[in-house]
């Protein structure tokens, strides 16, 4: 069997030799991208509020707070940011000598606060 290459095809080897002598020390430049993560959406500024338990004319508790609940959407299943307004809540509890309790309630729902001598 013999197999002929015509004139006009012709094929060229290249070979790229390096070399590294002892105590010599190359660096090859590498480009790399930094991929950031993307930011979460900043939850809005938090309304301030006073939350107030009485017995009588005797305060038992007073809470100035903001206050934000993380909860899941079960629509689009997916945790989002509550900011209760203290404009649109309602405030009552009771006064003990060792437990006192403030409970907030509000339009998505309400919280109960215990506090233990």
């Amino acid at each position: 069997n013999r197999t002929t290459v015509p004139k006009s095809l012709t094929a060229t080897a290249m070979t790229n030799t390096t070399t590294i002598r002892p105590g010599t020390q190359t660096t090859i430049p590498s480009t790399t991208m930094t991929v950031r993560p993307t930011l979460a959406p900043q939850p809005s500024p938090i309304p301030t509020g006073t939350y107030t338990v009485s017995n009588g004319s005797r305060t038992c508790i007073k809470a100035v707070m903001g206050l934000q609940l993380m909860a899941q959407n079960t629509q689009v299943r997916q945790m989002e940011y509550v900011a209760v307004n203290p404009n649109e809540t309602q405030t009552s509890g009771s006064c003990g000598t060792t437990q006192a309790e403030l409970n907030i309630t509000f339009s998505g729902g309400f919280i109960n606060f215990t506090f233990v001598k």
